[in-house]
């Protein structure tokens, strides 16, 4: 490119920082920009790469590559990023081991005032005169200031959803129903917060040798009613003998997978997210999330948003049986049914009647 064509490249800069600067999020940055800054580069392809910890794990945002190669640029954005995190100049990094065995790429460095967060691939033999590179390096170091920018509203949107999400769910466990009127709609709201077709709570039996799926919402809910299988078993037994959170999004070749319910049920499950449901140091069962809509595979986002209300459904859970246990050996017993007429916590309720507290005083 020389300097005679700098007056229509630079109305091309013009609207390629036009669209970036009103891109919403890193996708639709990538989605805006490429398309303009290939052209003007006379790339064949591109890729943004994102990783920084305000976000849960590092992205990829490729641009006219094929969806099958999508695999090896992630490990090729990897291993160059820790090489491009170190270097120091605004000068692109050319590197010759192309990812796909095709052209060369110029590398170019997204900095913060701190650190680096991410860098633009462009597949590009243009050369540029000493101007034009002075162009491009205010330029991405503006595109720097974008990515950032949109790193900490992804960052904001995702603790916003987390903390509507985990009052919602509170709002609901502390009302005055029954156990399973409440788990209902927590699993709705949890099959909404993931996009998910199904949810289930698996409690244990007195034993603890066995699962029992208390409370299933969804299309697997009259399949599953009253399913019962060892604690020992599946992706649900091994989250409860670890007592470590698990997301599979090809539950098929996990190992683990206990098809035998599938298998008497006709329902198929193709991915999950499955957590223990721990209130304090008591394990009471399990919460599973099953079957993202569209085929789409769960996120990390999506897995460390359940998190946050897990412990709130498992401490409901025993708020229950402590209830249960209290109408079995206090109320039904010492006052009989008659007792609970015009009592403001009945025996419908989880929460233990005020004449029960009364007498504990």
């Amino acid at each position: 490119m020389d300097d005679q064509n700098t007056p229509g490249n630079s109305v091309q800069l013009i609207n390629l920082a036009e669209k970036a600067i009103f891109a919403q999020h890193l996708a639709e940055l990538a989605d805006q920009a490429f398309p303009e800054m290939t052209g003007i580069t006379q790339s064949q392809s591109g890729f943004l790469y994102v990783d920084d910890p305000r976000l849960l794990s590092a992205q990829v945002y490729p641009f006219k590559i094929p969806a099958n190669l999508k695999q090896d640029l992630e490990q090729f954005c990897k291993q160059q990023f820790v090489s491009i995190s170190e270097y120091q100049s605004d000068t692109p990094i050319l590197t010759t081991a192309a990812w796909n065995g095709g052209d060369s790429i110029h590398l170019y460095p997204l900095r913060g005032p701190q650190t680096c967060f991410g860098m633009v691939g462009l597949t590009s033999q243009q050369k540029f005169t000493a101007a034009r590179k002075q162009i491009w390096k205010r330029f991405f170091h503006l595109f720097g200031g974008m990515v950032d920018r949109l790193i900490e509203r992804q960052q904001s949107e995702r603790q916003l959803a987390h903390l509507n999400t985990y009052l919602t769910v509170s709002s609901m466990l502390s009302q005055p129903l029954g156990l399973h009127d409440i788990l209902e709609a927590v699993l709705y709201c949890s099959m909404e917060a993931v996009s998910a077709e199904t949810a289930s709570v698996l409690l244990l039996d007195d034993e603890k040798a066995n699962f029992l799926f208390y409370q299933v919402e969804g299309p697997a809910k009259p399949l599953l009613d009253a399913v019962t299988f060892p604690t020992d078993k599946g992706i649900a037994g091994s989250v409860y003998q670890t007592q470590a959170p698990e997301m599979i999004n090809d539950v098929a070749a996990d190992p683990r997978f206990f098809g035998n319910i599938d298998s008497k049920t006709g329902f198929q499950t193709r991915n999950m997210i499955a957590l223990p449901l721990t209130a304090g140091e008591e394990s009471v069962g399990v919460l599973e999330v099953i079957n993202k809509f569209d085929g789409e595979a769960f996120t990390e986002d999506e897995l460390f948003l359940l998190l946050s209300i897990a412990e709130e459904i498992a401490f409901a859970i025993r708020n229950a049986r402590i209830f249960e246990y209290v109408v079995d050996s206090y109320c039904l017993q010492r006052q009989g049914l008659a007792t609970c007429r015009g009592c403001k916590r009945p025996l419908g309720s989880w929460t233990p009647c005020i004449k029960y507290r009364s007498e504990m005083l």
